[in-house]
Order: C-alpha cells, then structure tokens, then sequence
C-alpha cells in the first residue's frame, strides 16, 4: 500500500502544474497592468481550475491546418487566414500552388494564371 502511494505520489509530482502557471501569468499580467485584486480572489480562482483537467492547447501540426484550409466554409475564412502567422499562410500558399499544378498536369491543362517573370 505504502509503495502504491508512494508511486502515485511520484506521478503526480512530475506533472506540470497548469494552474499554478496559469496562476503565475495572470499575477504577471495584472502587475503588467497596475490591477489588483482581493487575496481571497486568487484563492477562488485557483479553487475552481483545479476542479478541471487543464491542459495547454495542442498546437496544429501544418498538415492539421491545411487540412483545417480545405475544410473553411466560405464565410469563416477570413477570421480563419487572420489568426494564421506568416509561416504558416506561406505553407497553405505552396500546398495549394502544389495541388494546382498537378491538377492542371494531369489534364493537360495551361494555367493562364500561373505566375511567370516577364522579359523586358
């Protein structure tokens, strides 16, 4: 038994701590910004998130988002582009350059639209 809980123990002390961090960014953040608030506040808050499974976001693998590109109904498309970083629309630009080529290669089909140095 004691062996058990020793064992549970070792287990629980090398998972991060996401409350706490969370914790320590809104401290930060609130002496960023000369706001204070009631120590029991704070007690509260850290309260109520360990009653969750808090977890950082899984960021998206860039085959995720073009996955996710592909899927953007017309009307979310532009909040989606917004929230991208430059990397990463340049990363959905060269896949859709990719997809286009080979759609017009296989069909034996001229891109009127590709784009070409001009000689002058």
């Amino acid at each position: 038994m004691t062996q058990l809980y020793l064992f549970e123990k070792e287990k629980v002390m090398k998972n991060k701590d996401y409350v706490a961090i969370i914790m320590q960014e809104w401290y930060e953040a609130m002496d960023k910004a000369n706001v204070q608030v009631q120590p029991k506040t704070s007690t509260l808050l850290g309260q109520i998130l360990t009653k969750y499974d808090v977890q950082p976001k899984h960021k998206l693998s860039k085959e995720e988002i073009f996955a996710q590109y592909m899927n953007t109904k017309a009307g979310d498309w532009e909040v989606f582009w917004s929230g991208l970083s430059p990397d990463e629309k340049e990363y959905i630009e060269s896949r859709r350059q990719k997809l286009r080529d080979e759609y017009y290669s296989k069909r034996n089909l001229v891109d009127d639209n590709a784009k070409t140095l001009l000689k002058g």
